[in-house]
């Protein structure tokens, strides 16, 4: 199977190929079976697929890339889907909005979101108190950076300080604040939503 390949393919072939497999049918918002029965192969070999466990025929992979609608080079790691990278230029965001009601909050998004994968980026400047009425909440995971200051991270037994450079994670659902200690902060926070 994988001595039909070209060389440049061969390569850690069936490890991109399991991992590209994946995500491309992932993109498309198929589930395996639906990945199955458009390509008329079994579920549980397609599963190994994309497990890395079994590297399919040259003509499988043609198969593949055609019901995925993607290029042979992708599912071997070698060309990336251009949908799948978001570039955010300083330029061409809109300037931190002013604080936001009720939270006192000024926030700048670097996704715009963009992506299927659930993550949001924002750079936060933070007020200098922790207030009563707001505490965010969500889904996923959430990652503070201090990108420049220092802040405090309240969650309802504790009170974190991070100066710059500092990074935490911490599950959303875990109700949170963040404040300013210095005259100015910044955070980069990045939030994953699945």
């Amino acid at each position: 199977m994988l001595d039909e390949l070209p060389e440049w393919l061969r390569a850690d072939a069936g490890l991109s190929l399991a991992r590209e497999v994946k995500a491309a049918r992932k993109a498309r918002g198929w589930t395996l079976a639906e990945l199955s029965a458009a390509v008329r192969l079994d579920k549980g070999y397609l599963s190994k697929v994309e497990r890395g466990l079994k590297v399919p025929s040259v003509a499988t992979v043609l198969n593949l890339a055609r019901a995925l609608d993607v290029q042979v080079a992708q599912l071997f790691g070698k060309t990336v889907d251009a949908s799948a990278i978001h570039l955010s230029r300083a330029e061409e965001r809109a300037t931190p909005a002013d604080r936001q009601e009720g939270t006192g909050y000024r926030l700048e998004a670097l996704t715009a979101g963009k992506g299927s994968a659930g993550l949001e980026g924002f750079l936060v400047y933070p007020p200098p108190d922790f207030t009563d009425e707001f505490r965010a909440e969500h889904d996923g995971e959430e990652l503070l950076f201090v990108v420049g200051g220092s802040v405090e991270v309240k969650f309802a037994d504790r009170v974190v300080a991070l100066r710059a450079g500092d990074a935490l994670q911490f599950p959303g659902r875990l109700p949170h604040q963040v404040r300013r200690t210095a005259r100015t902060a910044c955070v980069l926070i990045a939030v994953t939503r699945s």
